[in-house]
């Protein structure tokens, strides 16, 4: 199975007791709410990944669950290409801060360019991006402490394709795609059941 799973009507049975902390995916790739322009593009040639949580850096190195930062939003593959083909950075602020809308972004929908069709120079590559003006800041999360059935509900009615999950003080610790929820099968088999865990692309 590849591309985006299909989720049936309701969470499998006996996944009451699996918990967000044990199907996401880690570690994640995180992206800082003022991120460089070059360590993007190499991100983006590097994985394939649509969404990516956007942090504070982490207050410290020390934690009972590893934290990649503070949370702070979630930023898709396809607004950072569209920031970088405009070259909306830090260095030219006073050129499009006042122009910049929506439109933008709409305009470029559905056929958003690649990252290899974006052409940034060597100079270019050491300015920054302000990130915050543009990332979802408050996207759906999940408490590492939450279910399986939980994550499933929140993925089946809202059509959603990323869910980072946060601990309690709401550093980032992983995330969930809908292949997380999606590899969990019941099996019965002469009045016995159980459940499977299927394998399924990275893709995310």
């Amino acid at each position: 199975m590849a591309g985006i799973p299909i989720l049936p009507w309701e969470a499998a049975p006996l996944s009451n007791n699996i918990y967000a902390s044990e199907i996401m995916s880690h570690p994640i790739i995180t992206l800082n709410t003022v991120e460089n322009v070059g360590h993007i593009i190499e991100l983006l040639k590097c994985v394939t990944f649509n969404g990516f949580p956007v942090v504070d850096p982490p207050n410290s190195d020390e934690a009972e669950i590893h934290s990649y930062g503070r949370f702070r939003g979630l930023i898709l593959r396809s607004q950072l290409i569209v920031l970088l083909q405009n070259k909306i950075f830090n260095k030219n602020l006073e050129y499009w801060e006042k122009s910049l809308s929506i439109k933008l972004f709409r305009k470029e929908y559905p056929r958003y360019p690649t990252i290899d069709q974006v052409t940034i120079s060597e100079e270019e590559k050491t300015y920054m991006i302000d990130l915050r003006p543009f990332m979802n800041p408050s996207p759906y999360t999940l408490q590492h402490s939450a279910t399986l059935p939980r994550a499933f509900r929140l993925f089946r009615a809202l059509g959603l394709r990323h869910l980072p999950v946060v601990n309690d003080t709401n550093e980032v610790i992983g995330i969930i795609t809908r292949k997380d929820v999606a590899r969990f099968r019941i099996w019965k088999h002469r009045g016995r059941m159980g459940l499977d865990e299927l394998l399924i692309t990275d893709k995310i």
